[in-house]
């Protein structure tokens, strides 16, 4: 068993049901589950995981600011070699996942290891369910 950590932020609440879904889907192959908001998360928690997974929407072509400023805060955390993964929401253009995950990978020289996740805003929780069993599966198979 696995200690999991999700940090997300939402806008208008598609990342947000990504990361309930995800903690759904982890917990049940028998992962402690942990979701929080960025804002909420320290050092610590970060630290303590054994696997990380990061998500945020795309507003503007950009990463929403208060995911942007959990991830400077997370750079005060140790996070060199720790398994993790991103996932988003989008509009019209996807970048947050692009930034996400080049932050994990370059800069907190985490490991990902799967593929983003990217869910066009506003589907059904049929459609969100759907794409995030794979990515979960994946995630599992890793740990």
């Amino acid at each position: 068993m696995a200690k999991v950590l999700i940090v997300y932020d939402s806008l208008r609440g598609t990342t947000k049901k990504i990361a309930e879904t995800l903690e759904k889907q982890l917990a049940a192959a028998g992962h402690q589950v942990t979701v929080n908001k960025g804002g909420k998360v320290t050092a610590a928690e970060l630290e303590g995981a054994d696997l990380l997974l990061f998500g945020g929407p795309t507003y503007h072509k950009d990463l929403i600011g208060t995911m942007k400023q959990f991830l400077f805060r997370a750079a005060e955390a140790e996070l060199a070699d720790k398994p993790g993964a991103a996932f988003s929401s989008y509009g019209w253009s996807g970048e947050s996942l692009g930034i996400l995950e080049d932050t994990m990978k370059n800069q907190f020289r985490m490991q990902l290891v799967a593929p983003g996740l990217a869910v066009k805003q506003t589907p059904s929780l049929a459609k969100i369910k759907a794409a995030v069993e794979p990515f979960a599966q994946e995630i599992t198979g890793k740990l």
